[in-house]
């Protein structure tokens, strides 16, 4: 996984992160830095992240365990305390996983609306992270087009958001 790849899958998630974080913890400054851990941690295991099929939650699940992790060596926690706290997490999570599951399936919808070429470019930029050059190679088209061509796609789906 590149950088780029790394920074749009990952930066979109560290405010729930941070959340959940905050939650287990109940300590701001202690929420950030096991948010940061779990940046670090994901980064150094990036070329494993291939083979993980949800993302999001597998970020979700190492800021978890992060925040477990510091708990335990916290001596005013008791083990009940932390399965609790584990128990809240978990629910927040699945509510997390269920409303990117609905917002999966309306932006789902939304691409079948878009025309083929349109769609294709999408996909082809935004999920298979291709180049303009490699999509210009594919497409057909000119640079010109393929950025034109994104454009359009991208207002579209902004409109249709917004319906």
């Amino acid at each position: 996984m590149n950088c780029e790849r790394f920074l749009n899958t990952f930066l979109p998630l560290q405010p729930a992160m941070q959340l959940v974080a905050e939650r287990l913890l109940h300590s701001a400054d202690d929420a950030e830095d096991m948010v940061q851990e779990a940046f670090v941690e994901l980064w150094e295991n990036r070329e494993k992240l291939r083979h993980i099929v949800n993302l999001e939650g597998y970020a979700m699940q190492t800021v978890k365990n992060r925040c477990l992790t510091l708990l335990r060596k916290q001596k005013d926690y008791t083990s009940d305390d932390i399965d609790r706290l584990g128990d809240i997490s978990d629910e927040e999570a699945t509510a997390e996983a269920a409303l990117n599951e609905e917002r999966s399936v309306l932006l789902d919808h939304m691409m079948q609306r878009l025309p083929e070429v349109q769609r294709r470019a999408v996909q082809m930029r935004y999920i298979d992270q291709l180049s303009h050059e490699e999509m210009q190679r594919q497409l057909g088209m000119s640079s010109a087009n393929v950025y034109t061509t994104l454009s359009r796609a991208v207002s579209a789906l902004k409109a249709m958001s917004h319906e």
